[in-house]
C-alpha cells in the first residue's frame, strides 16, 4: 500500500472522513535533502468530527492520526498541507454555487 492509500485509510478510519483528496507533490521536491525520505502531500479531508473543533484543533486531529507516518521510522510524510472541512462546509464549497 502506498502512502496516499495509507493516508486515505487513516483519515476514513480514525477521523470518519466522508471525503479525502490527496495530491502527492513529492516529485516537486526531489533532491530536497531535508525531506528525510518522506513525501510532500496536499490533503483535503472532510469529517463530521471537525464540526465542534476550531481550525487548529482540526489540524491537530489530522497530525495525531498521521503521527506514525510523520514521525515514525521510516518517515513517509515530510510535509503536509491540510485543508480540513466539515461536511456542511464541503457541501457549500462544492455545491452549485460553491467552488
Amino acid at each position: 500500500m502506498d502512502t496516499v492509500d495509507i493516508i486515505e485509510k487513516i483519515m476514513r478510519e480514525e477521523l470518519r472522513a466522508t471525503h479525502v483528496s490527496i495530491i502527492d507533490e513529492s516529485h516537486l521536491h526531489r533532491g530536497h535533502k531535508a525531506a528525510g525520505g518522506g513525501g510532500h502531500y496536499h490533503l483535503t479531508v472532510v469529517s463530521p468530527l471537525f464540526a465542534d473543533a476550531g481550525l487548529i484543533d482540526q489540524r491537530r486531529m489530522v497530525y495525531r492520526a498521521l503521527d506514525a507516518q510523520i514521525n515514525g521510522s521510516p518517515k513517509t510524510i515530510h510535509a503536509l498541507q491540510i485543508k480540513s472541512l466539515t461536511p456542511e462546509q464541503w457541501q457549500k464549497s462544492s455545491g452549485p454555487s460553491g467552488g
